[in-house]
């Protein structure tokens, strides 16, 4: 016998959750190992010169600073929005249905508004490396990394206490 569809709904919600988080931790390495091969961890001279290289292997060292960035933020956004909808689903959520998941998750205080400001910025990082690439300059998206590096570990642990305390 299967369990009824809403129980079934939360197990899903919680797998989903587990997988994101085991995917953000995977590219957070990923993104550190990236920001390493340049020297003092994200030199600006270092990652501008290989940024607008003409060697292919170069711009790919950049490219995996930018693609991990992006892919970290992303992944932190899915493991907000899944964090609230599995709160929401079991009631540990007292919150206005009509918030996002980040102002959510600001009104409980598990995101600090620091934490929000260093994601709103990511977030215009992130959408201007898709929408306007050639624009993105160096010193603009190596701030949002290293902004990335500092506040991504607190955030995590954050939602990650949060969800356990509950779920």
């Amino acid at each position: 016998m299967s369990p009824p569809r809403a129980q079934r709904t939360v197990v899903q919600l919680r797998d989903s959750y587990n997988e994101t988080l085991d995917a953000l931790r995977r590219r957070f390495e990923q993104l550190e190992a990236a920001v390493a091969q340049f020297p003092s961890d994200l030199d600006e001279q270092a990652l501008s010169a290989a940024w607008n290289s003409d060697d292919p292997l170069e711009r790919n060292r950049a490219d995996n600073v930018l693609s991990s960035f992006e892919k970290t933020y992303m992944l932190l956004m899915d493991l907000i929005t899944l964090s609230v909808k599995l709160g929401r689903r079991l009631g540990a959520i007292d919150v206005d249905e009509e918030l996002s998941p980040i102002d959510a998750l600001q009104e409980l205080q598990i995101v600090s508004q620091a934490a929000r400001d260093a994601l709103d910025a990511q977030r215009e990082v992130r959408n201007s490396s898709q929408h306007v690439y050639v624009e993105l300059t160096v010193p603009v998206l190596r701030e949002a990394v290293e902004q990335q590096l500092q506040s991504t570990p607190r955030l995590i642990t954050s939602i990650v206490s949060w969800v356990d305390s509950w779920a």
